[in-house]
């Protein structure tokens, strides 16, 4: 059953990336430059030391491994086509914010506390969007994001239904998935309407 539920995961990723692609081709998507910089390269790391939280469950990682791969490839799309939207204040103070967590991260060279370390900077990524939906400075459709929410819950599932599992495996699906996919999802009902 984890397993089938991380699969599951895994090809709603893949969804959620298609379907964030095609809001951005059509111009319902801007993606924030700092969220999608903090988040592709967090997720990169992430990737790695969830593998070891998960004690080196290939299944469980497919999920962030898909979504890194598609994030990388729509920021290096959004950079291309000029799609980005702008670096402002909240951006650079949230890029500014990341440094210090990721100097600790590295200083403990513990892959579980790096692991959680590393969703407290994932978290703090959704900032700028969520300013940038507030003000009225990005577009955001909330398809990507409530399909995002479906992949987190199966992912939760997955850790849920397996014979072993450790508290950790849930900080990534919790922190990052729902927290702060929800939190796109809250600055979209509460923006100002167009």
């Amino acid at each position: 059953m984890s397993e089938t539920l991380a699969v599951l995961s895994s090809m709603v990723m893949i969804a959620v990336i298609v379907i964030y692609f095609r809001q951005l081709i059509k111009g319902h998507s801007t993606p924030n430059p700092a969220t999608w910089f903090i988040v592709v390269v967090v997720m990169a790391l992430n990737t790695g030391t969830y593998y070891f939280v998960t004690q080196g469950n290939l299944w469980k990682i497919a999920s962030p491994t898909v979504l890194t791969l598609g994030l990388l490839f729509v920021l290096v799309y959004s950079y291309i086509t000029g799609k980005l939207g702008k670096l402002g204040v909240v951006e650079w103070l949230t890029l500014l914010l990341c440094v210090p967590v990721g100097i600790y991260w590295r200083i403990s060279e513990d892959a579980k506390i790096a692991n959680l370390m590393m969703q407290i900077i994932l978290l703090v990524s959704f900032v700028p969007t969520v300013v940038g939906l507030l003000r009225g400075n990005l577009r955001e459709k909330a398809t990507s994001w409530m399909t995002a929410l479906l992949a987190y819950f199966l992912l939760i599932g997955s850790v849920l239904s397996s014979a072993t599992w450790e508290w950790m495996e849930l900080a990534y699906p919790l922190i990052n998935g729902i927290a702060g996919n929800s939190s796109v999802l809250v600055a979209l009902w509460l923006k100002p309407k167009e």
